[in-house]
Protein backbone atom coordinates (compact mmCIF):
# COMPACT_ATOMS: atom_id res chain seq x y z
CA UNK A 1 0.00 0.00 0.00
CA UNK A 2 1.36 3.39 -0.98
CA UNK A 3 1.02 6.34 1.35
CA UNK A 4 2.05 9.95 0.99
CA UNK A 5 5.16 11.09 2.81
CA UNK A 6 4.77 13.71 5.51
CA UNK A 7 6.07 16.38 3.14
CA UNK A 8 3.68 15.29 0.40
CA UNK A 9 0.72 15.27 2.77
CA UNK A 10 1.67 18.77 3.97
CA UNK A 11 1.98 19.91 0.35
CA UNK A 12 -1.46 18.48 -0.41
CA UNK A 13 -3.11 20.11 2.58
CA UNK A 14 -1.46 23.50 2.04
CA UNK A 15 -1.58 23.24 -1.76
CA UNK A 16 2.04 24.30 -2.02
CA UNK A 17 4.03 24.81 -5.22
CA UNK A 18 4.97 21.11 -5.19
CA UNK A 19 1.29 20.14 -5.13
CA UNK A 20 0.45 22.68 -7.83
CA UNK A 21 3.26 21.27 -10.00
CA UNK A 22 1.94 17.73 -9.57
CA UNK A 23 -1.60 18.83 -10.38
CA UNK A 24 -0.40 20.71 -13.47
CA UNK A 25 1.19 17.47 -14.68
CA UNK A 26 -1.86 15.36 -13.82
CA UNK A 27 -4.23 17.81 -15.50
CA UNK A 28 -1.92 18.28 -18.52
CA UNK A 29 -1.63 21.99 -17.80
CA UNK A 30 2.16 22.31 -17.57
CA UNK A 31 2.35 24.05 -20.95
CA UNK A 32 -0.17 26.69 -19.92
CA UNK A 33 2.27 27.83 -17.26
CA UNK A 34 4.41 29.33 -20.03
CA UNK A 35 1.71 31.92 -20.55
CA UNK A 36 1.92 32.87 -16.87
CA UNK A 37 5.64 33.64 -17.14
CA UNK A 38 6.85 33.57 -20.76
CA UNK A 39 10.42 34.47 -19.75
CA UNK A 40 11.00 31.35 -17.68
CA UNK A 41 9.50 27.90 -17.78
CA UNK A 42 10.71 25.56 -15.08
CA UNK A 43 11.26 22.01 -16.25
CA UNK A 44 9.35 19.12 -14.74
CA UNK A 45 11.46 17.59 -11.97
CA UNK A 46 11.88 14.04 -10.71
CA UNK A 47 10.32 15.17 -7.41
CA UNK A 48 7.27 16.41 -9.34
CA UNK A 49 6.89 13.04 -11.03
CA UNK A 50 7.39 11.11 -7.78
CA UNK A 51 4.62 13.17 -6.20
CA UNK A 52 2.42 12.46 -9.24
CA UNK A 53 3.08 8.73 -8.87
CA UNK A 54 2.18 8.85 -5.17
CA UNK A 55 -1.01 10.87 -5.77
CA UNK A 56 -2.09 8.28 -8.34
CA UNK A 57 -1.08 5.26 -6.23
CA UNK A 58 -2.97 6.48 -3.17
CA UNK A 59 -6.12 7.12 -5.21
CA UNK A 60 -6.11 10.86 -4.56
CA UNK A 61 -6.03 11.45 -8.30
CA UNK A 62 -7.13 9.17 -11.10
CA UNK A 63 -4.26 7.54 -13.01
CA UNK A 64 -2.98 9.64 -15.89
CA UNK A 65 0.46 8.16 -16.49
CA UNK A 66 1.25 4.48 -15.94
CA UNK A 67 4.89 4.59 -14.88
CA UNK A 68 5.15 0.81 -15.40
CA UNK A 69 4.01 0.82 -19.06
CA UNK A 70 6.91 1.38 -21.47
CA UNK A 71 4.64 2.54 -24.29
CA UNK A 72 2.75 5.01 -22.08
CA UNK A 73 5.97 6.44 -20.65
CA UNK A 74 7.57 6.77 -24.08
CA UNK A 75 4.50 8.54 -25.49
CA UNK A 76 4.36 10.85 -22.47
CA UNK A 77 8.06 11.72 -22.88
CA UNK A 78 7.53 12.58 -26.55
CA UNK A 79 4.50 14.73 -25.75
CA UNK A 80 6.18 16.62 -22.90
CA UNK A 81 9.81 16.59 -24.05
CA UNK A 82 10.10 20.39 -24.07
CA UNK A 83 9.52 20.43 -20.29
CA UNK A 84 11.84 17.52 -19.47
CA UNK A 85 15.56 17.48 -18.73
CA UNK A 86 17.77 14.56 -19.76
CA UNK A 87 17.94 13.45 -16.11
CA UNK A 88 14.15 13.31 -15.85
CA UNK A 89 13.89 11.33 -19.09
CA UNK A 90 16.51 8.90 -17.80
CA UNK A 91 14.58 8.56 -14.52
CA UNK A 92 11.36 7.79 -16.39
CA UNK A 93 13.11 5.15 -18.53
CA UNK A 94 15.11 3.54 -15.72
CA UNK A 95 12.60 0.73 -14.96
CA UNK A 96 12.87 -0.46 -18.55
CA UNK A 97 16.68 -0.52 -18.91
Amino acid sequence: MTVLTANELRALLLQTAAYQNAMAILNDEWGSRVQENPLYQAPISIADLQFVAHLQATGIHRPVLDFTDYSAVSEWIITHQAALTPNVIAWLRRPFD
